[in-house]
């Protein structure tokens, strides 16, 4: 009984801090953020696909975690694994309607993109569609132009 409790202590003190971490939603922007910064958008996907952490890049994403740029979460999710675009858009339909010049960062201005405008306010609920459309129409920073008409366009179409 003795070697059981000194095992299990010992394999307690060897978990890697990484995997401790992962529970601190709180931190894992910022660690993100620095992964990304060292070992590039690809390796990062690669690694959360790995270790199942994309659910915590969502609640990232929703949250509008100020730690990762718009510009480091676009180059992530253009690495992001197919099974997993539904709930990265979810999550950013979650950002948009929290913050409309947020969540028109992080879209993608690429028409085709799985995160592109037309993709994310085109497939949110009716709604959705009809809270956020204000929002969206009030913001009008020049650098996401064409993420916002994008959107529009789609929120018009499909709503």
């Amino acid at each position: 009984m003795h070697r059981i409790l000194l095992a299990l202590v010992a394999l307690t003190l060897l978990i890697p801090v990484s995997v401790m971490a992962a529970g601190a939603p709180a931190h894992f922007g910022t660690r993100l953020s620095g992964q990304i910064s060292s070992d590039g958008p690809r390796a990062v996907a690669w690694n959360l696909t790995l270790r199942h952490d994309w659910t915590q890049v969502e609640t990232t994403i929703a949250k509008n975690d100020p730690s990762l740029s718009s510009a480091t979460l676009r180059a992530l999710l253009d690495y992001a694994p197919r099974h997993e675009q539904g709930a990265m858009q979810q999550a950013l339909r979650q950002r948009l309607q929290k913050d409309p010049l947020a969540g028109l960062a992080v879209l993608s201005p690429v028409a085709h993109s799985p995160y592109s405008g037309r993709i994310i306010c085109g497939g949110g609920e009716a709604r959705w569609k009809h809270q956020v459309g204000p929002g969206v129409m009030a913001t009008h920073d020049i650098v996401y132009a064409l993420q916002r008409e994008s959107c529009l366009k789609a929120l018009r179409l499909h709503s």
